[in-house]
């Protein structure tokens, strides 16, 4: 018996469903969500979800993404998929619910209405991400955010419940010396850098953990720790950062964090106190 090819294809994508081949035919571009953190947790009940491969993020406007098959499963909901072109189509059932959706596409259909969404799914290598609000607010579960330990959690039983999991305390290491600082907060914006965009004055692609310093109070290439800020699209408690980038502003006990979102979303970051502990280069 021949076997026809197309159908061997269809066959295959659907085996493995949130595994989408970069061969499918390209269409129109769709802006694909910037990750700032991808140290938040999810928990449905008491139980904590477990994440294989493909983590859950916060994109560039704050917004948590997650892996629609691992939650799916986890409330158990049906879940089909469909290819869309280049996106992918996904329904997901739960008793008389049914909620569909495309990524790159705002449109939601609940029950055969359609609403539109703030938020689209999105197809991000290979991978098939639906916001965490359209998943709660679709299927009417309680949710609670955990910024103390960065856990977002679905109550999907109506109840309220503590985090299933808590972040460990951050102990400073170490250091050569600590400096008290103000620090502010840069992009990736040519207007914040000279014309230059998304390099650091070592030449180097500026990401989370590059800090902008004073090279006469931090030597430039030296690896610190900073505390003392208070921002969603920075780790909780402290980070680790190398100042590579200097500014023509950052003189003296002054910083500037680099976060990798827009301009604008950046601004809120404002002026903070800070304490910067100086561990080497």
């Amino acid at each position: 018996m021949k076997l026809n090819i197309k159908n061997m294809l269809i066959a295959c994508m659907f085996a493995l469903p949130t595994v989408i081949s970069a061969s499918t035919p390209a269409q129109a571009a769709v802006a694909v969500p910037q990750k700032v953190a991808d140290d938040v947790k999810v928990q449905v009940n008491d139980s904590l979800v477990q994440f294989p491969d493909a983590q859950p993020f916060l994109d560039e406007n704050h917004k948590l993404q997650v892996p629609a098959r691992v939650v799916a499963d986890k409330l158990g909901y049906q879940v089909q998929w469909e290819p869309a072109g280049s996106e992918v189509k996904v329904t997901l059932k739960k008793d008389d619910k049914s909620v569909s959706l495309t990524t790159g596409d705002n449109t939601v259909t609940i029950n055969g209405k359609s609403t539109t969404a703030p938020v689209s799914a999105s197809l991000i290598d290979g991978r098939v991400y639906v916001p965490f609000r359209l998943i709660a607010d679709s299927f009417n579960i309680n949710t609670q955010w955990d910024n103390s330990n960065r856990i977002a959690i679905l109550g999907e039983d109506g109840k309220y419940h503590a985090p299933a999991w808590y972040k460990p305390k951050v102990v400073a290491p170490s250091y050569s010396k600590i400096v008290d600082m103000k620090a502010t907060a840069y992009t990736a914006s040519p207007a914040e850098n000279g014309g230059y965009g998304a390099i650091d004055y070592l030449g180097q692609p500026l990401a989370l953990g590059t800090i902008a310093v004073d090279p006469s109070v931090i030597p430039l290439g030296s690896k610190v720790y900073v505390e003392g800020y208070s921002y969603d699209g920075l780790p909780t408690g402290g980070m680790y950062a190398i100042a590579s980038d200097t500014g023509s502003a950052i003189k003296g006990n002054k910083i500037d964090i680099f976060l990798p979102e827009s301009r604008s979303k950046a601004q809120d970051f404002g002026v903070q106190q800070v304490k910067v502990y100086v561990i080497g280069s």
